[in-house]
């Protein structure tokens, strides 16, 4: 079993200092309103199909709380709500499996009584392209499949459970001078969860993605347990069933990784930029260039300010050193790893390729990468703006490369476009890019003002922004990789599994 290592001391902001940061952003009132709206129903499982359930698992890991369940509802949820949706959603139980066979007998008590099974990961996207309709659903949490089951340093891999977050596995393969290659910004990322949505690394330029780095996955569905491996010559890719699926067909349970040398040396580097299109631009010509450089991204210095720990004297100080008097409005940061002859070859080719030999460089640690904010302490505190009618949504786009810079500005436009349609005042869009091998990867934040009145308004807001992001992507023909990866297991399906006896989502 993985124990998580000890979080580093950060100090997350309190709701009030957070509202004065985002009144830098957006129209607010200098405090907080201190009403709150009515908590929406939770219909828990029924007493007993509870207590049925608690003999295929110990009570103590079965819940149906009303606590707990809104903790795990799509209110609560990151990019959690789909335009279908006509409310929030809550599930009627959350199990916490700690074995296979304990997921095997779940599958077949739920087919059974005609329940849905909701796998959870790191629990950034657990509702994405579910369709939960109007049935009763269990939430099933991995957190207890967090065992490092094989590692095989010599062959450079590893075979985990599915529960293991990249952030201990990483501690516990350093400790063998060893690295997945894989870095998810959210901190409590599970593997199982990046296999299901096909989750693409921030690290990819170096190390690749899960399509090259995942050697098998082995998953549970009611017609039993499958081991799906890559292509071989005259075969298909099984890994298609599962990778990038989003949990369609069954549970995943085991993943097994290749493995790289870990760096002997991480520089971080950054640069200030005036427009998208000056920054997007020299991240285009570092990801055309094949440097080698672990990872880029471009974050706006708004985000920065916004979710960056300035608590600190010595972010403070990195902050004067590094942005001086005029800051400028986009920031360019790339990770560089390596040996140290590599990580220096890397800084000057990257100077050369980007012509700025006004690169600075950030200390090590954790605490000097705010162009990565960890939005799992933050969140807490964007779902108290709902209290206070302000909207904190997360929209995603994978865009082309030839198509990153226009894509962006009609994406940026509409959504500030529709914050001020629906909410009535002028919102805020936070977008962070990062560079793929192919695409470059989205992630946008937009705050903005909800209606003052009923929640459903509040939720049809939402609906109106999701169809409104989804317009520029068919305007742009963009789809998504996973998108792909799930047509494609749906045409396969018929050949491997019985249809009739898969887990629908």
């Amino acid at each position: 079993m993985i124990t998580p290592p000890p979080s580093p001391p950060t100090a997350v902001r309190e709701f009030g200092a957070f509202w004065e940061a985002l009144r830098q952003l957006l129209p607010l009132p200098l405090t907080p309103a201190t009403s709150q709206d009515d908590a929406p129903a939770i219909t828990p499982l029924e007493e007993a199909l509870e207590l049925s359930l608690q003999r295929i698992i110990e009570p103590a890991r079965v819940s149906c709380t009303g606590e707990t369940l809104r903790r795990y509802g799509t209110a609560t949820a990151p990019r959690s709500c789909e335009p279908e949706d006509t409310g929030p959603r809550f599930p009627a139980a959350v199990v916490f499996p700690n074995s296979e066979q304990e997921i095997a007998q779940l599958l077949m008590w739920a087919e059974e009584r005609d329940l849905r099974l909701l796998p959870w990961g790191g629990g950034a996207a657990p509702y994405l392209h579910k369709q939960l309709r109007t049935a009763p659903y269990i939430v099933v949490d991995l957190r207890y499949l967090n065992r490092v089951l094989d590692l095989a340093p010599q062959q450079q891999e590893v075979r985990v459970q599915s529960g293991v977050t990249w952030t201990a596995l990483e501690a516990y393969l350093a400790q063998h001078k060893l690295t997945s290659g894989q870095c998810f910004p959210w901190d409590p990322a599970t593997v199982g969860g990046a296999v299901a949505t096909q989750s693409v690394s921030v690290k990819a330029l170096r190390y690749g993605d899960l399509h090259q780095n995942v050697l098998a996955i082995r998953a549970l569905c009611p017609a039993g347990p499958i081991r799906l491996r890559p292509a071989r010559p005259g075969a298909a890719d099984e890994r298609g069933l599962m990778l990038g699926t989003f949990g369609a067909w069954g549970i995943v349970t085991e993943v097994s990784l290749r493995l790289h040398p870990i760096p002997a040396e991480r520089v971080v580097l950054m640069a200030g930029y005036n427009t998208w299109g000056e920054a997007l631009a020299k991240l285009e010509l570092l990801r055309q260039a094949g440097k080698g450089v672990a990872a880029a991204r471009i974050v706006s210095t708004r985000e920065m300010s916004l979710f960056a720990d300035t608590a600190t004297s010595s972010i403070r100080r990195w902050f004067r050193q590094l942005l001086g008097s005029a800051a400028a409005e986009f920031q360019l940061i790339l990770d560089l790893e390596g040996t140290h002859e590599e990580v220096g070859a890397l800084r000057r080719q990257s100077e050369e390729v980007l012509h700025d030999k006004d690169l600075k460089n950030m200390d090590n640690g954790r605490e000097t990468q705010p162009g990565q904010p960890d939005y799992a302490p933050y969140w807490p505190a964007l779902q108290k703006l709902w209290k206070q009618h302000v909207l904190a949504h997360m929209l995603t786009a994978v865009v082309p490369w030839h198509d990153a810079a226009p894509f962006l500005r009609d994406w940026e436009e509409a959504l500030r476009s529709m914050l001020l349609t629906t909410g009535g005042r002028p919102g805020q869009v936070l977008t962070t890019a990062w560079a793929a091998p192919e695409y470059v990867m989205l992630r946008t934040l937009v705050l903005g003002f909800r209606p003052e009145n009923a929640s459903d308004a509040s939720l049809e807001q939402i609906e109106d922004i999701q169809a409104v992001a989804l317009a520029i992507k068919q305007h742009w023909h963009i789809e998504e990789p996973p998108a792909q990866l799930v047509t494609q297991a749906l045409g396969k399906i018929s050949e491997t599994l019985d249809p009739n006896s898969v887990m629908l989502r």
